[in-house]
């Protein structure tokens, strides 16, 4: 081989070597996660549901390193934006704060809906849990729950509850109330947890069942009666309201709960950095703290557990909604 022939084959050769090594390169993905990822949270601003995945976002941007950008995307019971979760690209950047709405009780009541969450996602982990509370108005003439029976018995029909809608989770811990006990009440939803107390505080309605963190204020003040906890055990800031179960009525457990989720196509190494970011937030003890103000608390279950919770709670909802003949178009 002359002279210039070597020169040329060995040009060749390095411009090839330098094109194999270019597209490695290329083809080597970025460490995850590399930029700043998405957390959709299917309801508005400023409520409950927003307030912890807020939370939420502040620990996991500490731990992924990236800013972690909360997305509200409000609208048809939450499913427009786990819509928008199940058609985003399954690389770990977009995730979806999920709720017992989305997850669980669209899909029990609804006839149509866009997703099917349990195919369609991956649960990361449930993360916080808002136990139910049942209040009624200053002048309703009750003092416990016995009471409030024997008062919806007497006249059946008369009484009524408000809630933040038709199919939402708190409609349906209303309904447990009133399937277990027997009783009749009058269903009366508004368009948010906000209205819905205020309707119990203006008589509008006799009661309403939600979490803690909505009757807060007006039970600190003497403007709303709590009468029982949906709860396993009674809730450190009201230590005098028995749970349901200290009243004999074991099966009244209800909550509004939430959870972290990825499209289910999700890389398996993406989602068990996830899961693992997950573990520690729950067991944070900053974020610990913060839901407690709320009177809420965390949730810290294996992917095995979290599987049988869902399940678990689909099955009870789907027997309250079938008892109350909730059915939505």
């Amino acid at each position: 081989m002359n002279t210039f022939r070597l020169i040329k084959w060995l040009a060749t050769s390095i411009a090839s070597i330098g094109m194999l090594h270019g597209a490695a390169q290329a083809q080597t993905p970025a460490p995850y996660p590399s930029r700043q990822l998405q957390l959709i949270v299917p309801f508005p601003a400023g409520g409950p549901t927003d307030i912890v995945a807020r939370l939420y976002a502040q620990q996991l941007s500490k731990l992924a390193g990236q800013p972690v950008v909360v997305e509200n995307v409000a609208g048809a019971a939450g499913m427009i934006g786990t819509q928008n979760a199940v058609r985003a690209e399954p690389n770990g950047y977009t995730i979806l704060f999920s709720t017992a709405s989305t997850s669980v009780m669209n899909e029990v009541v609804r006839k149509k809906v866009p997703y099917n969450f349990q195919k369609d996602f991956s649960m990361i982990g449930l993360i916080a849990d808002a136990p139910h509370l049942l209040v009624v108005g200053p002048t309703v003439p009750v003092n416990n729950v016995a009471e409030l029976i024997a008062l919806a018995k007497k006249d059946p029909g008369k009484l009524s509850y408000s809630s933040a809608g038709t199919g939402s989770i708190v409609q349906m811990g209303a309904e447990l109330f009133r399937t277990k006990t027997g009783t009749e009440l009058m269903h009366v939803p508004y368009k948010g947890g906000a209205p819905a107390t205020l309707a119990v505080l203006r008589g509008e309605v006799t009661l309403n069942v939600n979490d803690l963190s909505t009757f807060q204020a007006q039970i600190a003040e003497g403007k709303l009666k709590p009468l029982a906890v949906a709860h396993t055990s009674r809730l450190k800031p009201l230590p005098n309201v028995p749970t349901f179960v200290e009243l004999g009525m074991p099966e009244i457990v209800s909550s509004s709960w939430w959870g972290i989720a990825v499209p289910v196509k999700t890389p398996a190494a993406i989602q068990t950095k996830l899961r693992e970011w997950n573990q520690k937030i729950v067991t944070n003890p900053d974020y610990v703290a913060r839901l407690a103000e709320m009177a809420f608390e965390p949730i810290n279950m294996t992917p095995e557990q979290t599987k049988a919770f869902i399940a678990a709670e689909i099955q009870k909802w789907q027997t309250v909604a079938k008892a109350a003949n909730i059915q939505l178009d």
